[in-house]
Order: C-alpha cells, then structure tokens, then sequence
C-alpha cells in the first residue's frame, strides 16, 4: 500500500498536499523573479560557489546574444532586425541572416533601445547585457536532471556532464559540460540566469553522428569537435546523456560513443491510449487457419467383448456371471 500510494502521488498535481511533500531538488527556491521569462525557470545551484572570475570581452558577447535571441520579450525586435536587413539586402541568404543575427543584433538592440527612448526597465537592463564577473558552479539542478562539470566529474563513476539539446532546424547537438556559470544584470528587477559552457561535438550526419536507420540508436565521435564557437546554451534547454565507449579494439570503434538519453527524475512516461493494430504479417499463429475438432464425451460400452482369433477367426466371450469369476481364480490358484 505504501508503495501503491506513493506512485499515485506522482499523477497529483503540485498544488496537492501528499505524505511526501518536499521541494523538488530543481525548484529554485523562493527567488524575486519575472513571471513568465527565461528568468523564472526554476533550477538549483548545489554546494558552494567554485569561483568568480570576470568573463572575456567574446564570452560577454557570445551569452548576451544568446540569451536576447531565446528571450521571449525580445522577438519583437528580431523580427525587426531581420526585417531590416532583408530590405537593406534582399539577396541575403538564410544563413547569411543567422550570421548576422549572431554577430551584430546585440550592438543593434542597445543602440535601438537607446535611441528610442524605450522606457520599460526590463529591456532597457537587458539591452546592456550582463555584469563582467560571473560566478562559477559545479553542480546544477534543473529539468529533474543533476549536472555537473566535466572536471568535477572525472573521478567519478556516473556521468552528469553529457548534455544534449535539440533544433527544429538541424536536429541534435552532443556535447560536455566544461562551466556553469550564473550572469547578472545589474538593474532592478533582479536577473539571473545559469548558462552551461560547452564544448560540441561535431553533429554531421554520417562524419561526426551516425543513425541507425530501423532502431534509431545514435553514435557520436568523440574526437570530433563542432567548428562554429557557440559555447553557451541555457540551462533550461538541456537535457542529459551518456556516452558509452565500445567493448572493442577495432580502428574503426575506437573513436566512436554510443548515446544513451537519460529520462529525468520524476517523470513518468503514461502510455499511449491508442490500440495500436499488429499486422497480420507478425502474427506467427492466425485463428482462421486452425481447424477446430469437437471431442464426442458419450462412450458407448459394448457388454460384449469381441477378441481376434490368431488363426484369423473371430472368438466371442461372455462376460463372467457372478459367482463364476471367483471360481475360475479358485482353480488357477488349486493348479
């Protein structure tokens, strides 16, 4: 019963009080932030600060674009940029776009925030970007995942620093954790937000990642690395894997790792509710195909017992009247 219950329990809805009611190891805690924005995903930082260390002038620029181009308040005006530049230069490609966006949208929006006298403080703190001291941590929680860094986990038996996340656009990107840093911006209301430092693994198909095509089980190279620098994501983003070296001395294996996604904690997976129909090629027994024969019960006894002759007759015999079976047992047992 207690285990029944306690499985139960995770169908409740937060809100309901239960036996087992503590706050989840990722629940951020009792933090002022937005409502709504990156800013509010909960995540718990773990053990004491490791360090703070002021980030370089490419680091600043690489985690201010980041977060302005996944924050849900400044699509507006990345629309507007790409706007912008698709009518300076129509002959832009796709990718010629996303380059520029990387490269100049951040200088951009401080500038048009500025200019414009754009009064809401939020965006004004965000178009200065972060403070340049960051501090650094070990251990995040965050998603129902443990993180940690590459290099806190190297003496350790499980892996917490293979980290995943998925494009729309280009699929999935395999990488190690190598920081995890928390900026700050400096203007009220208060901003914090964890960012993971990764270094990428190459993600071509068939060059850095291979795919199985039926069961869709995924290798990575390990000696691979990604060459555009775009080292930071958002903690929120990420999801946790292991790579599994293979059991073998071939060339061919030595560099390559098997991808195993790790399901978060307390999630749990409910089946589909669709009946899903086998096909009758998979079946190995078909209920036409097997002839039914019924089994007569009634057993008709014949009083008459009918022997063969060796010499081909037929000898019929009577059953033993009462009485003559015990006289026939007397003479075999006198003879």
């Amino acid at each position: 019963m207690t285990e029944s219950t306690q499985s139960f329990s995770h169908y409740f809805e937060p809100q309901v009080m239960k036996r087992n009611h503590n706050v989840d190891r990722n629940d951020g805690g009792d933090v002022e932030v937005i409502e709504g924005s990156i800013f509010s995903h909960p995540g718990q930082l773990w053990g004491e600060a490791k360090q703070k260390r002021d980030l370089f002038l490419e680091e600043i620029k690489a985690a201010q674009t980041y977060i302005l181009l996944n924050c849900e308040e400044v699509e507006t005006f990345v629309s507007m940029f790409m706007q912008h530049l698709q009518e300076e230069f129509p002959s832009l490609s796709q990718g010629q776009i996303d380059e520029s966006l990387e490269i100049h949208f951040s200088t951009w929006f401080k500038e048009y925030v500025q200019c414009n006298f754009i009064r809401n403080e939020f965006l004004r703190s965000l178009s200065r970007g972060p403070l340049i001291g960051a501090t650094c941590y070990s251990v995040y929680f965050v998603n129902g995942y443990k993180f940690h860094t590459e290099c806190h986990g190297s003496a350790r038996s499980t892996m917490n620093s293979g980290v995943c996340i998925s494009d729309p656009n280009f699929g999935d990107y395999y990488g190690r954790i190598k920081e995890i840093i928390q900026v700050e911006y400096h203007e009220a209301p208060l901003k914090q937000i964890v960012l993971f430092k990764c270094e990428w693994l190459d993600p071509t198909m068939d060059v850095g990642v291979k795919m199985h095509n039926q069961y869709k089980l995924v290798d990575i190279n390990h000696c691979r690395r990604y060459k555009k620098d775009e080292p930071f994501i958002l903690a929120m983003q990420a999801t946790r894997v292991c790579y599994v070296s293979y059991p073998s001395k071939k060339k061919d294996k030595d560099d390559w790792a098997a991808v195993l996604k790790v399901k978060p904690r307390n999630v749990i997976e409910l089946p589909n509710e669709q009946v899903t129909t086998v096909s009758e090629l998979n079946v190995p027994f078909q209920i036409e195909e097997v002839e039914v024969h019924e089994i007569d019960m009634i057993v008709s006894v014949d009083e008459n017992i009918l022997l063969n002759d060796p010499n081909g007759g037929v000898i019929k015999m009577d059953e033993p009247i009462d009485g003559e079976e015990e006289e026939f047992e007397d003479d075999i047992n006198s003879d």
